[in-house]
């Protein structure tokens, strides 16, 4: 029987979605072969390099290892640039070898729309790629150094003046991280803040255009209020090195545009001679199939249009929804199934403007400030959990929190000096050792004997001089009458405390064991404070990791656990190209 190979073009949440449906609806399928081709071996979560060209989070703060998401799948990545396409042979031409296919789906997204104006492309910044956002905080750091130095004033407004071309969501997220970055450049670069200047330039007649009326004029107050200047209704005619042309006639004097004005479909995508239509983007009918049998178009890269012509829009949720959309309907045809049209159910809209402020329209709801910054999150978190799993949850937290670069809190920076796990392994050992000792002793005194030992009168009562009287009554009412049983449970709980932190074998499980039975004692008026904060340090520092079993336990049942989710073991993967089905090393720096 031929074996079909279905290649996914594009690791993006579109892209990433659709080869782990793909993965789910063929692993028992051995005739079917999967391959996820991407230019790089992560994936670049695009909606937020500004926080990178803000120097918000760390340059990686952005990337999404590949590998770990398709791990324990049938899904082979290939890591390569596709320069070319031959339909006649149904082949995929890269950088580093040719890729023959059955099914393909483009999940190639998009590339910025420069319209035409003269001098754009040449003379502006883009923030569409990895690369892009480091470009962009090198140039803006780079600015704030040469004005440092610069003498004549007319010169340094013009290094200290940043445009942002665009008043989309990109635009307004670029100029947020802005507001609260230009604090931190001033002071470092001993420049006046008065001195700086940030403009946004919009040609339609208000920014962020798919928000509702309330939450644009919230987020034009937020920035004008941080000195902002806005200008609706003001289309850029021409950029040359030192300034940008309005068709005004006003020309704004700067060493920097960020250009967000305008996306178009992926160059790439072009090369197939499909029919597009909405800015290069490739046709696709309800079932996201293209006009030529056989090819899928997803995401970005994907002109659709519904009942009501409404277009689909260019997000996170949009992606995902068709790639499942496309990966059900590829398996449809292989299969001879029903196909089902694609039914967008989108959520809303989550802009930041900055990392202290946000603004959202959720489901009919529209919030600001910190339950829009928490609502905005969680949805990030939310996707990310939905392609990588709980590690790449963990990943975005630590990245978004723990090791971000700007406006750390007190908190945040004392919590996360890192140390040796091998000290507080030795605290997890000690307390590990008296847990067992004290469980010991309670077994020769008769704690498994004689329900004698916590009732009222025994010196073992768990009824201290300032116990609470809540604890009083639920000793007296549930404990006291079942003495035995509790103490059994206590032996045998201080004993498995005991074996488990020594062992260091789900050092977390005892820890919260250790932290629960610690509270008890505490409230009865018998507890140790100093175990108690051993036993918080042990908790927190991931100590099984250093002399303990955790180290290699933890790991092979998170590996078990996603197997189990994603249906028994993987297929064996098979061969693209006639190779060895490697997967190449990443060329893109950082």
């Amino acid at each position: 029987m031929h074996t079909k190979k279905i290649v996914v073009l594009g690791g993006g949440f579109g892209g990433l979605t659709a080869a782990l449906a793909l993965n789910k609806l063929f692993k028992k399928h051995k005739d079917v072969e999967l391959y996820l081709i991407n230019r790089s071996k992560d994936q670049v979560y695009l909606t937020q390099l500004h926080e990178v060209a803000g120097k918000r989070i760390k340059p990686e703060g952005v990337c999404y290892p590949l590998d770990i998401a398709l791990e324990e799948t049938k899904v082979e990545l290939v890591v390569d640039e596709i320069k070319d396409f031959d339909l006649k042979n149904r082949k995929l031409i890269g950088e580093k070898g040719e890729y023959n296919f059955d099914y393909l789906l483009l999940a190639c997204g998009s590339e910025p729309e420069f319209f035409n104006i003269p001098g754009m492309q040449e003379n502006s910044f883009t923030l569409w790629s990895y690369e892009d956002a480091v470009k962009i905080r090198q140039h803006i750091e780079e600015m704030f150094e040469k004005a440092k130095r610069e003498k004549d004033i007319e010169k340094r407004k013009e290094l200290l003046t940043f445009v942002v071309g665009g008043g989309g969501f990109t635009g307004i997220e670029m100029v947020g991280e802005l507001v609260e970055w230009v604090d931190e450049l001033a002071r470092k670069g001993e420049v006046n803040k008065e001195e700086v200047s940030l403009v946004v330039v919009e040609a339609l007649p208000k920014i962020l255009p798919n928000l509702d009326d309330s939450l644009i004029n919230v987020s034009k107050n937020y920035l004008e209020k941080h000195n902002v200047r806005i200008l609706t209704n003001s289309p850029i005619v021409k950029v040359e090195e030192d300034k940008v042309i309005l068709k005004s006639g006003e020309e704004i004097k700067t060493r920097t545009l960020i250009w967000t004005g305008g996306v178009r479909g992926s160059s790439i995508a072009s090369k197939l001679g499909l029919a597009t239509g909405g800015r290069g983007r490739i046709v696709v009918n309800e079932y996201m199939e293209t006009s030529e049998k056989g090819i899928y178009a997803i995401g970005d890269v994907a002109f659709y249009t519904d009942e009501k012509k409404s277009v689909m829009p260019a997000l996170v949720e949009s992606a995902m929804q068709s790639g499942e959309c496309a990966a059900y309907n590829i398996y449809a045809d292989i299969t001879g199934k029903s196909k089902k049209p694609l039914k967008l159910n989108l959520h809303g809209n989550m802009v930041s403007l900055g990392d202290r402020y946000c603004v959202a329209q959720v489901m009919g709801r529209k919030l600001t400030g910190f339950p829009a910054k928490f609502i905005k999150h969680a949805a990030d978190m939310h996707y990310l959990y939905l392609v990588g799993g709980i590690g790449f949850v963990k990943e975005y937290f630590k990245k978004q929190f723990v090791e971000k670069l700007r406006d750390r809190s007190f908190i945040v920076d004392n919590v996360s000096v890192t140390t040796s796990v091998f000290w507080v392994a030795i605290l997890r050992i000690y307390l590990g050792y008296r847990w067992l000792l004290s469980g010991l002793e309670k077994v020769h005194s008769g704690w498994l004997a004689e329900g004698t030992k916590l009732v009222a009168g025994a010196s073992t009562s768990p009824i201290g001089p300032n116990t609470p009287e809540w604890y009083v009554h639920f000793m007296e009412k549930f404990v006291f009458p079942h003495a035995l049983f509790f103490q059994t449970l206590i032996t045998l709980s201080e004993l498995a405390i005991g074996v488990c932190l020594i062992l260091g074998l789900f050092t977390t499980l005892a820890s919260l064991g250790s932290l629960f039975m610690l509270i008890n004692f505490m409230i009865s008026g018998s507890g140790d404070m100093w175990f108690f904060m051993v036993t918080i340090a042990v908790l927190f520092s991931g100590a099984g990791h250093s002399f303990g079993i955790d180290k290699y336990l933890i790991p092979a049942l998170i590996k078990f656990g996603k197997r189990i989710l994603r249906g028994g073991k993987p297929a064996s993967k098979g061969t693209l190209n006639g190779g060895q089905g490697k997967v190449f090393q990443s060329t893109l720096n950082g």
